[in-house]
């Protein structure tokens, strides 16, 4: 049941946003959400995963589950191949599944760029169980797979891009160690703005 409510509030997330978060601590099946989720869709699906799970003989697989489940007409392909895939044409693809997500925390890479283009007009469903590792930054490249950092649908924030800039600006000029308390304070104040104005909107976590 609680897989079931999971998969009913990811679909709406992504209904209304272009977009989700499933990010369940390790163990709780971020997979198989994925799958019952990619059920509910009216589209096919690209996962992009790390090579370690996309072997079809092994058990909690992408493929694997995914032919368990008997979703059709998706595919699964490398989280180091992006630019293959790119050739190969994404335009069949009305959603992409991301798989540990968190490797794309940074947008100044190659390998963001050539995700972000797959992306492009494209439901995302961002998979990880650390989506947050170091930074605020972490969250906001991620969120722009699927938000537009200036016009976004988040009720309350048109601009992310000036609201991560808030965010950034109170831990300037702070030490995380000369001045520990107070960082401390501001990355818990920090945090839970976050989860209340943006994580309670586009991320399901149990």
């Amino acid at each position: 049941s609680y897989q079931e409510d999971a998969v009913f509030t990811a679909q709406q997330m992504l209904k209304m946003y272009g977009g989700v978060f499933i990010a369940d601590v390790v163990g709780l099946g971020k997979t198989f959400i994925s799958a019952l989720l990619a059920l509910q869709l009216d589209g096919r699906c690209l996962v992009i995963a790390p090579p370690s799970l996309l072997d079809e003989n092994s058990p909690g697989s992408w493929p694997r589950v995914f032919r368990d489940f008997c979703i059709p007409g998706h595919k699964c392909t490398s989280i180091g191949k992006l630019e293959e895939t790119l050739r190969q044409g994404v335009e069949f693809y009305k959603y992409v599944i991301i798989d540990e997500s968190h490797r794309f925390k940074g947008d100044s890479t190659q390998r963001y760029e050539l995700l972000k283009q797959i992306c492009q007009n494209k439901g995302v469903i961002l998979v990880s169980a650390t989506p947050y590792n170091n930074t605020l930054d972490d969250i906001f490249n991620q969120l722009k797979l699927f938000q537009p950092s200036r016009s976004s649908t988040i009720p309350g924030l048109p601009n992310l891009e000036a609201f991560f800039a808030v965010l950034r600006g109170r831990l300037n000029g702070l030490h995380r160690l000369d001045d520990a308390e107070r960082y401390v304070e501001v990355v818990e104040k920090n945090a839970q703005e976050l989860r209340n104005r943006v994580l309670k909107y586009i991320m399901v976590r149990r």
